[in-house]
């Protein structure tokens, strides 16, 4: 019997191949992304990672996501053609989604495209009959979240979804501000989703990758167990599943 290849013999037999798009300018966001991921991707799959060399820095509304898109798709078309999947990494109904899957049938490509927002949603319903809530960058209300998850749940009314409670930490401050503080409100925000009941909190931005264990620790000073959600992380499983499902 032979001996089971390794990755870098794997490497020339690869059958699968998966562009992971950081839809803002912040390579720190891009370099986090792939740090987590990295350890993750089975044999037989590659990764790459993309931003916009142009755009905004960090995504906070649907103007900055719409920007961000029209940056992207300066540089994507005829790059994404050679990958099997595309999996967008801003935690958002990010039009960059739509705009890719428009763009693969107009070319007739066969490219699965998925955003980690609906990666993170659909596995927080899969892992609790309860209450989920989203640990969300920026400050004030999340209108956008707030709506896109009721599209997603078919319901604006729905008791399961506590809401995304913003951190006061913006997309480039999750890695490159100050950690201390970066940790202190990711702690203080657990709280809140938790005394709300959230029994899953996923991960409002792929830059949180890696702070799962502030939320798990901050749930159980509160005397709760929470699971968390890395949308980035199922996202890739997800997209993985949805090409070869195909």
């Amino acid at each position: 019997m032979s001996s089971p290849l390794t990755r870098s013999e794997m490497s020339s037999h690869t059958s699968t191949s998966i562009l992971v798009v950081n839809p803002n300018s912040s390579f720190s966001i891009t370099r986090a992304i792939k740090q987590s991921l990295e350890p993750h991707i089975p044999l037989g799959v590659t990764a790459e990672f993309f931003n916009p060399s142009t755009g905004p820095a960090g995504i906070s509304d649907p103007a900055t996501a719409q920007s961000s898109c029209e940056a992207c798709m300066e540089e994507l078309p005829g790059l994404v053609d050679k990958y099997d999947g595309v999996l967008v990494a801003c935690f958002s109904d990010h039009p960059l989604v739509p705009t890719l899957e428009l763009y693969a049938k107009d070319k007739n490509l066969c490219l699965s495209v998925l955003g980690i927002y609906h990666a993170g949603i659909a596995t927080a319903l899969l892992r609790t009959r309860g209450k989920f809530g989203i640990i969300a960058t920026g400050s004030g209300i999340k209108t956008n979240l707030i709506e896109a998850t009721a599209k997603f749940l078919g319901s604006t009314t729905s008791d399961r979804f506590v809401g995304p409670i913003t951190t006061d930490i913006s997309v480039v401050e999750l890695q490159e501000g100050d950690q201390v503080e970066v940790e202190r409100k990711m702690r203080s925000t657990t709280r809140d989703l938790v005394r709300k009941g959230a029994e899953v909190i996923i991960l409002g931005c792929g830059g949180m990758c890696g702070m799962e264990p502030w939320i798990v620790d901050s749930a159980a000073e509160e005397g709760r167990q929470v699971q968390v959600v890395d949308g980035a992380r199922m996202g890739f499983h997800m997209i993985l599943a949805l090409i070869h499902g195909t």
